[in-house]
């Protein structure tokens, strides 16, 4: 990389901080009036910012992923490195990830069963299913799940929709 654009990206980083500490301090000053519509201000003001640099960072780690699955791999298997050593950098390898899933799950479960593998099979629930079922429990009868077998918990969050 340039060192014009790492200057750039310091400073940018460096930049960031120090604007991170000026909106905890306007944060705390915006918390102190305990006015809500001030605050409810403010935390838009953030929350729109905070886009913004998502989307900058998204922009960044686009670049940093395609470098690292596509074109360092693609370069290293052209070249025939496996692993490199660089100076300021460290020991460089390309390695491999593997997934798998199953295109017939009751079929991959019969398969595994059957080649001596059942013993990889655990039985599961999606935590996000079963955020979802407690919930419906607690709104549509005022059910909690036993809390002796479940750990249940809320977290609050603020939503801004806008109003046309």
């Amino acid at each position: 990389m340039k060192q014009d654009t790492l200057d750039r990206l310091t400073y940018a980083c460096g930049f960031l901080t120090g604007v991170a500490a000026a909106v905890r301090e306007d944060t705390d000053a915006a918390l102190a009036l305990r006015n809500h519509v001030e605050l409810i201000k403010h935390y838009n003001h953030l929350r729109l910012a905070t886009a913004q640099i998502k989307e900058a960072r998204e922009a960044l780690n686009e670049l940093e992923e395609r470098l690292s699955r596509e074109q360092i791999p693609e370069i290293f298997r052209e070249q025939g490195i496996k692993t490199t050593t660089i100076e300021g950098v460290g020991r460089v390898t390309v390695s491999y990830r593997f997934g798998c899933s199953m295109l017939d799950k009751e079929a991959g479960l019969e398969w595994l069963r059957g080649n001596g593998h059942g013993g990889i099979i655990i039985e599961t629930v999606n935590s996000s299913t079963l955020s979802a079922f407690a919930k419906s429990m607690l709104e549509e009868s005022g059910a909690e799940l036993p809390d002796t077998i479940f750990k249940v918990s809320t977290s609050p969050y603020t939503s801004i929709t806008k109003v046309r």
